[in-house]
């Protein structure tokens, strides 16, 4: 849901840079075809006629791709859905294998509030929520045996929150759980087993740009840095 989410955000984003250049662009015509207007003194309205209807085709482009980029929210709906039956079932187990009543609990109401925005059919708290619930995952994962740390997943829950911060121009707080990130990452490496020490050295590196351009507070670098990022993460075995 997370990634569906921001990959919309991101193509909204580049339609509206995309538009902004055409328009400037258009911009820049229209002027200088006034300039040779006034130099020929000549009437075009033919020419004005089909910049209209260019203009039209292009609006009615623009509603189509506007429409397109929206959350697909019936199948989020069946997601959440499914997510609640998952719980319904993994919550006795959970309790056997030793995670804590306040674990569960506060699980059990981040996930009522994630269904709720999800059914609200609200974009930005739905976003909120569901990196909301996603930070107790590790938690859950710390009470088996994994190859991979569960501080892992801690790691992608910190740098996407860190983005959603930075999206809504909390810089102060995305760039307070940048320390957090990185003490995640510290934990994982001295849990690994059989590390990947070329591997581990990239999202030393990796996580180093991204705190940077946090601290920097350029968004489009703090989303391609980001992405690197989790790329690398992700790869930890």
């Amino acid at each position: 849901m997370i990634q569906q989410i921001q990959k919309i955000r991101d193509q909204r984003a580049q339609m509206v840079r995309q538009q902004t250049s055409a328009s400037q662009k258009q911009n820049g015509g229209n002027k200088s075809q006034q300039e040779q207007q006034k130099s020929n003194q000549r009437p075009q309205k033919q020419g004005q006629q089909k910049q209209g209807q260019q203009k039209q085709q292009k609006s009615q482009n623009q509603d189509v791709q506007q429409t397109q980029l929206t959350i697909n929210w019936q199948d989020f709906e069946r997601r959440i859905k499914a997510l609640n039956e998952l719980w319904n079932s993994y919550e006795p187990q959970a309790k056997k294998d030793g995670a804590p009543d306040v674990l569960i609990s506060q699980f059990e109401k981040q996930l009522n509030t994630l269904t709720s925005t999800i059914m609200a059919r609200n974009e930005e708290e739905t976003l909120v929520a569901a990196n909301g619930l996603y930070q107790y995952y590790p938690q859950f994962f710390n009470l088996y045996r994994h190859k991979a740390p569960p501080e892992i997943k801690e790691i992608k829950y910190y740098l996407q929150e860190i983005v959603i911060n930075a999206e809504a121009g909390k810089w102060e707080d995305a760039a307070a759980l940048l320390e957090n990130m990185e003490k995640a990452w510290q934990t994982a490496k001295s849990r690994m087993q059989k590390p990947d020490h070329e591997l581990n050295e990239r999202i030393d590196h990796a996580m180093q740009d991204f705190s940077q351009v946090v601290k920097q507070k350029d968004l489009q670098l703090v989303k391609i840095k980001g992405e690197i990022l989790l790329k690398n993460v992700e790869k930890v075995k």
